[in-house]
């Protein structure tokens, strides 16, 4: 079986169309299909090319290794012949605007324009993706076990980041609309390699690198356990708190998530909600002994807002609530509530009104709003999206 056939049995049986391979893989389809037809014409330079048969491998299940190697040997692109029109000689004479003359002119403007094409399409192709890492901007030491790179690429691009030892991988980051990231890794005593690799929508590849070394001296001092089970790194959420959970043991006398503190129940289980403005963000836990061993991990997730999320909160009091979303009462509103009540309205459009604005707290799309107003006041606020 050839190498194309190898990628078209793949996708058939996995039933995945070349359409939404090429949404996964951030591949063009043309050149999907290319590979898959063996027709080596159409496809970039080889280097471009073995970057997409590893990307598409990967992602069908199959050796990416191993693909290289079949194209390196059945690849066979013949230069595409040139052919040139025989030069004419215009005789010396006076100017005279005849086909003779003209035809040639035309044809002149337009090899002009084909080779500026040719020139344009090759520069777009030819030049990669932008990457910077900005933090660290080099080599850096440390003290930690965990690092927060930051830099900014493309915002319709994907990154890939692997850290060795290990290695630890972390894949499919997706950058904020500004085209910055930031994403939190996992580091171990010693020189860490951290290679940073980014793929745009038209499959060009850009990568750097940098070397974090951390103090062999942390990884001697024994912390608590700690096991956040989510938020997964690099997840999404839409419309909603970001759920942080998971698990530590007996020895653990403080526990913080992004700094507020969080009670694990008997089994040492813990869950807390957290509210963001959209972006990437980073969830932060931090468990600490009582003699000060302390031990952290962070998880970077992507949040975004395509409703008006209000959350309310009572603090200091009761009060009675009234919601309307979307033109319709909430059915659970219009009744007093006592102190420390949490409520979530979702909507287009969210009318909350309170009759003890000086206790009622709301916070809009993950960003605090504060105190409705003076206590035992009556006070109304609308959001929309």
């Amino acid at each position: 079986m050839t190498l194309g056939e190898s990628l078209r049995a793949a996708r058939e049986r996995k039933g995945i169309s070349l359409e939404r391979a090429s949404e996964d893989t951030r591949i063009r389809e043309k050149f999907l299909r290319a590979l898959e037809a063996e027709d080596f014409i159409v496809l970039p330079a080889a280097v471009y090319t073995r970057g997409f048969l590893r990307t598409y491998g990967e992602y069908l299940g199959l050796d990416a290794e191993e693909l290289v190697t079949r194209f390196q040997s059945e690849r066979q692109v013949p230069d595409a012949p040139q052919r040139l029109a025989p030069y004419r000689p215009i005789g010396r004479r006076a100017m005279v605007l005849t086909p003779r003359v003209l035809v040639p002119g035309v044809v002149a403007a337009l090899v002009f324009l084909f080779v500026g094409w040719l020139y344009y399409q090759f520069v777009s192709f030819a030049v990669p993706p932008r990457l910077t890492v900005e933090d660290p901007p080099g080599e850096a030491l440390v003290q930690t076990l965990e690092y927060t790179l930051r830099g900014h690429t493309a915002p319709e691009a994907k990154l890939s980041i692997t850290v060795f030892p290990g290695p630890d991988r972390y894949t499919d980051i997706r950058p904020a609309s500004d085209g910055s990231f930031a994403v939190t890794v996992r580091l171990r005593p010693g020189p860490n390699q951290v290679e940073v690799e980014v793929l745009d929508a038209s499959g060009k590849v850009n990568a750097t690198t940098r070397v974090i070394r951390v103090d062999a001296s942390v990884g001697a001092q024994q912390g608590p356990q700690l096991i956040v089970e989510q938020p997964a790194n690099g997840a999404t959420y839409t419309d909603g708190p970001v759920t942080v959970s998971g698990r530590v043991d007996g020895s653990v006398a403080t526990l913080l998530v992004n700094n507020a503190p969080v009670k694990p129940d008997a089994k040492g289980a813990f869950s807390i909600t957290v509210s963001f403005a959209p972006g990437q963000q980073v969830v932060r836990v931090v468990a600490r002994t009582a003699t000060g061993a302390e031990v952290q991990e962070a998880r970077t997730v992507g949040v975004s807002y395509t409703r008006a999320v209000v959350f309310v909160q009572l603090r200091g009091g009761s009060a009675w609530i009234l919601a309307v979303v979307d033109g319709t009462q909430d059915t659970r509103t219009n009744q007093i509530y006592p102190d420390g009540t949490t409520l979530t309205f979702v909507g287009k459009q969210v009318l909350v009104r309170t009759g003890n604005a000086g206790v009622t707290f709301l916070t809009y799309n993950g960003q605090s709003v504060g105190v409705m107003g003076p206590a035992g006041q009556i006070a109304e606020r609308s959001f929309t999206q």
